[in-house]
């Protein structure tokens, strides 16, 4: 069932410096439970459930000795990953006999995390934004060919002059696989205390696998669009993966009651025509793959609109001297694609 491969799944859809590197093949949800090592299987859909986080089937394998055994597999991609890369559910019927590619868990028996389906009649689809085809030589949905979104792509902005205020949507899935480089990198330099305590972390707690949705800065680096929304003289940003919302309160004081939030309490003034951020009170301070941050970290945000208003670029620098040894830094821009994001709904895995 296993083969030898020197394939590696390009999973990483942030480009990562510093200390991450050596988690550079995890993503979006963790992923950190899986081998590097590709395996092939085949066997029979018993049942589709395409549903946040991530997309599962079940497989069934018949073995050698005519022994059948079930595996779950894991999509890479969540549903809307998938579906800007044309994957559709209607693709996967229980019945169907596949191929799949992808890597098994090393902490749970029979699941597989799937990259690769190589469904009836030869026809590939890809369940990772990131990956290339591994059965053909090009795929009829999925992976970096399908999800890429240049400058051509994007709507008449500055005829509709909505301004700041519309969905942004991530052009690729990481930086130069189109004209667009940068679409998103991170530097994140932790120090000796964090690496040592992630080293604990056991990923099946992932919360992201329990459907709690993520924090600031977290929630500003996904791959799902966000919508900028005014209110009065204040901007709300929704993050559409799990439906998250943060207010920016405008040149105003905070609101006296302020409640524990994991998005925190954010003030903005203009610079210009740069939106500047600053946001602390950020409340249990899980970043993400196992990292989280200290209780005093604060995140300086920088947000500016394109003359044409087709592209928002964005920067954030955020300090934590329980965390990282320097500022952390983000930098990533959105493009008006024009995308109606459906409402996320999540089922946690069992």
């Amino acid at each position: 069932m296993k083969i030898e491969n020197a394939y590696v799944a390009r999973t990483l859809f942030i480009v990562v410096t510093t200390s991450l590197i050596p988690f550079a093949a995890q993503a979006h949800h963790s992923r950190q439970e899986f081998a590097q090592d590709v395996e092939v299987m085949e066997g029979v859909f018993e049942s589709v459930n395409w549903t946040n986080p991530h997309p599962t089937f079940d497989l069934t394998v018949t073995g050698e000795d005519g022994s059948e055994e079930t595996w779950e597999i894991q999509a890479f991609g969540s549903l809307y990953t998938l579906t800007r890369g044309g994957v559709s559910g209607d693709s996967f019927e229980p019945g169907q006999q596949v191929t799949i590619a992808g890597q098994a868990s090393t902490r749970r028996d029979n699941i597989l995390l799937a990259n690769n389906v190589l469904l009836p009649g030869g026809r590939e689809v890809i369940l990772n934004g990131g990956a290339e085809p591994y059965f053909n030589e090009s795929a009829e949905a999925g992976g970096q060919a399908h999800w890429a979104a240049t400058q051509d792509d994007v709507v008449d902005a500055s005829a509709e002059n909505l301004g700041l205020f519309r969905v942004w949507s991530q052009p690729h899935r990481s930086a130069g696989t189109t004209a667009l480089e940068g679409a998103i990198s991170i530097h994140l330099p932790w120090n000796e205390a964090s690496l040592a305590g992630r080293a604990e972390w056991n990923p099946l707690d992932d919360p992201d696998m329990q459907c709690m949705a993520k924090g600031m800065p977290a929630v500003m680096i996904t791959p799902h669009p966000i919508t900028l929304i005014e209110d009065g003289s204040n901007i709300r940003i929704h993050a559409h993966e799990y439906d998250v919302e943060r207010t920016i309160y405008i040149d105003n004081e905070l609101p006296e009651e302020r409640p524990p939030s994991t998005v925190g309490y954010s003030v903005g003034r203009w610079e210009g025509e740069t939106l500047v951020v600053e946001t602390d009170d950020i409340a249990w301070n899980y970043f993400f793959f196992g990292f989280g941050l200290g209780d005093s970290v604060e995140v300086v945000e920088r947000i500016t609109l394109s003359e044409d208003q087709s592209r928002l670029d964005y920067s954030a620098v955020f300090t934590d001297s329980d965390t990282f040894t320097e500022p952390a830094t983000i930098d990533r821009f959105w493009l008006a694609l024009g995308e109606t994001p459906e409402p996320y709904s999540c089922t946690p895995d069992g």
